[in-house]
C-alpha cells in the first residue's frame, strides 16, 4: 500500500516535490518509489515535464482504483481503533457438545459482566473438526476435555469433571448409591457416538478393565442417551455436570466402586500463539463455572 499511496499523492500533487513534501519523504525516495511500482506493473505511470508530471494511460486506469483501495484501508484502519477502543470485538469460540451446554451459560453470564461489547460466536463440533478449525485460524480457543489427543496444539486444563453411571431409577445400583464393574458389564448400555471424544474415552476405559456390556443403543446427543437411560433402555457413563443438569426423576447417578472416573475439562490453543486479552478473560470464565460444579 505503500507504494500506491506514493502514486495517488503524487497523482493529486501534480509535482514529485510537492508530493514528496506531504509525505514526509524525499524527492529522489519518492522518485524510487514510483519507480518500484512502475516496474511492479510493466507500464510507466507519469510523464515528467518541466517541474512537474501528468499521469500516463496507464496511471489514470490505475488511480481510481488505487484511490478506492486506499479508502478502503482507511476505513478499516479507522474501524479497528474504534472496536479497539470501545473493547468490542468477536471471539470465535469451540465447544464439544458434551460441554457446551453444561459450561458455556455460566460463563457468558460472567464474560459479558465485563465485556458487554463482544460478541461471542460459538462453533459446536466434535473434537476433531474444532481441531481443525483452530490449527486453520477459524476460532480463537477450544474449550474441550481429555484425554482426546489434540496434536500440534497447546492445551490448559481448567479443571476436572467426574464421570458417573445414569441407571433407571428402579436399578438395583440406584437404591444402593453405588455400581460395581460387574453389574456394568451385565447391564444393557446405551452409549454415545464414538465421534465424541467422551464416546471414545468411555469405550476406552471398559476395554481396558475387559468389559464387554451390550450396546443396545447409541446416539449422537447425551440427552437422548439420559432419555432412554430413564426409559429403562439401558445404563451409560456419563459426565456429572450433565447429571447435574439433567437430573430427572426416571435416573439415578452413582458412582462406580473402586473406579474414580474423571474428565479433565481443557482450553485448546494454537501452540505458540499469545492469546488475546478477550479470549484470555473468556478461558478464566470457563475455569469459574467448571472448578464450581
Amino acid at each position: 500500500m505503500t507504494l500506491l499511496r506514493a502514486f495517488v499523492e503524487t497523482a493529486d500533487a501534480g509535482s514529485l516535490s510537492r508530493a514528496a513534501g506531504h509525505l514526509g519523504l524525499s524527492q529522489p525516495s519518492l522518485s524510487g518509489q514510483i519507480r518500484r511500482l512502475e516496474e511492479q506493473l510493466g507500464s510507466v505511470l507519469f510523464e515528467r515535464h518541466g517541474r512537474g508530471v501528468s499521469m500516463t494511460a496507464a496511471g489514470r486506469t490505475l488511480y481510481p482504483r488505487a484511490r478506492r483501495l486506499l479508502d478502503e484501508l482507511r476505513a478499516t484502519e479507522e474501524a479497528v481503533r474504534r472496536e479497539g477502543a470501545a473493547g468490542g470485538g468477536v471471539l470465535q469460540v469451540g465447544a464439544i457438545p458434551t460441554v457446551a451446554p453444561y459450561v458455556l451459560p455460566g460463563a457468558l453470564r460472567r464474560f459479558h459482566a465485563h465485556h458487554a461489547t463482544t460478541r461471542v460466536e460459538l462453533r459446536e463440533d466434535y473434537s476433531a473438526v474444532l481441531a481443525r478449525l483452530l490449527l486453520d485460524g477459524a476460532l480463537d480457543v477450544v474449550i474441550a476435555a481429555l484425554p482426546y489427543a489434540f496434536d500440534h496444539l497447546g492445551t490448559e486444563v481448567l479443571g476436572t469433571d467426574a464421570l458417573v453411571v445414569a441407571v433407571p431409577i428402579s436399578h438395583p445400583a440406584a437404591r444402593a448409591g453405588r455400581i460395581t464393574l460387574q453389574q456394568l458389564h451385565d447391564a444393557p448400555a446405551v452409549t454415545l457416538d464414538p465421534a465424541h471424544c467422551l464416546g471414545e474415552q468411555v469405550a476406552g476405559f471398559c476395554s481396558t478393565r475387559q468389559l464387554s456390556p451390550s450396546v443396545v443403543c447409541r446416539s449422537a446427543q447425551l440427552a437422548t442417551v439420559l432419555e432412554l437411560v430413564g426409559a429403562d433402555v439401558g445404563v451409560s457413563i456419563v459426565p456429572a455436570m450433565a447429571a447435574t443438569r439433567h437430573n430427572t426423576p426416571a435416573c439415578a447417578y452413582v458412582p462406580l466402586v473402586d473406579h474414580a472416573l474423571q474428565r479433565d475439562i481443557v482450553a485448546v490453543w494454537r501452540r505458540g500463539a499469545v492469546p488475546g486479552a478477550e479470549a484470555r478473560a473468556f478461558v478464566d470464565a470457563v475455569r469459574d463455572v467448571v472448578r464450581g460444579w
